[in-house]
């Protein structure tokens, strides 16, 4: 049972954040509405930010003694300052649409834990394909609180996955579901925690992750932006290194060391911000769009990065 801790009001366009695009990109519509959005601070004991597009926030938990403050801005992004980066991308051949719409996008960050189940969602997988695997092993855990008059969906925790190991191939997870496991037994264990991203280097997280099996360089690297906020190793896949070879004229080979030279800090944050540009198109559209010159989200009545939000079902 939750209980509201607090209630307050941040004037997000201080900090320079459009809440509708932070709150409604890459989100479901049990955790957004358009009008309300629930952020998960912390999962034991549980905390969630109950945050309004007006800018008002209600904190709610099983305990009123965690520090909820620091988990709130370093989940909005809030002392992020993006200046540099949109900089870049306002010159940038894929990026110069979405610098000038999305200005006020902050990245969602996540738990490690469920930053990797993200990422080993999206290995080998369409957008429609990912996301509807993570909308279905949501739904199909069956954990909820209530806030208020509404049911909300919790994340499964690895002490969960193991327990019903079978929810994941019933999710769509296919082989995927082995990774997983694989990754909650190394919470359990103690070899991973949520905390390891502010213990270790980069290059020792990325080190540390692709010792589960199962976890590549891309998920890895995806893990940890959506984690840390640490952008520097970027996540690069067949999709984004076919993009940038085209966007940039350079081989494929090439693309990697091209882009951590154009982008530095940001390479992490320019990947994820290219997806949303280009919606996740397929590969053959998306490479069709930058001929075209069309590299903005656009209103579409398919599900997208930044309006999956509005969907049912994926």
């Amino acid at each position: 049972m939750l209980r509201r801790c607090s209630s307050l009001t941040i004037d997000f366009n201080k900090y320079g954040i459009d809440l509708m695009l932070t709150l409604g990109t890459y989100n479901f519509n049990f955790w957004f509405d358009g009008h309300v959005g629930y952020v998960q601070l912390s999962a034991e004991p549980l905390v969630i930010a109950e945050v309004y597009t007006d800018g008002s926030v209600n904190i709610w938990g099983e305990s009123c003694d965690k520090g909820y403050i620091p988990p709130l801005i370093n989940a909005l992004g809030l002392k992020e300052d993006l200046g540099e980066f949109f900089d870049i991308a306002s010159k940038d051949p894929l990026l110069k649409g979405f610098s000038e719409c999305c200005r006020g996008w902050r990245l969602r960050s996540s738990s490690l834990w469920w930053s990797l189940v993200v990422g080993i969602c999206q290995q080998n997988a369409s957008f429609r394909q990912g996301w509807g695997m993570l909308f279905k092993l949501i739904k199909n855990f069956r954990k909820y609180v209530r806030i208020g008059n509404r049911l909300i969906p919790l994340l499964p925790l690895p002490k969960d996955v193991i327990r019903y190991e079978n929810l994941l191939r019933s999710s769509g997870l296919g082989y995927r579901s082995e990774t997983v496991i694989n990754v909650a037994k190394a919470f359990i264990r103690g070899d991973l925690s949520d905390d390891l991203p502010m213990r270790l280097s980069l290059k020792e997280l990325e080190y540390v992750l692709m010792n589960i099996k199962g976890v590549g360089h891309y998920t890895a690297r995806l893990a940890i932006a959506l984690s840390s906020r640490r952008y520097e190793l970027p996540p690069i896949d067949r999709w984004l290194r076919a993009l940038a070879s085209l966007a940039y004229g350079i081989s494929e080979r090439e693309v990697e060391g091209y882009w951590v030279s154009r982008w530095g800090r940001w390479s992490a944050l320019a990947a994820i911000a290219t997806t949303i540009a280009l919606d996740a198109e397929p590969l053959r559209r998306a490479l069709r769009r930058i001929r075209e010159g069309l590299i903005t989200p656009m209103v579409t009545d398919k599900p997208s990065p930044t309006n999956m939000w509005r969907f049912k079902e994926l």
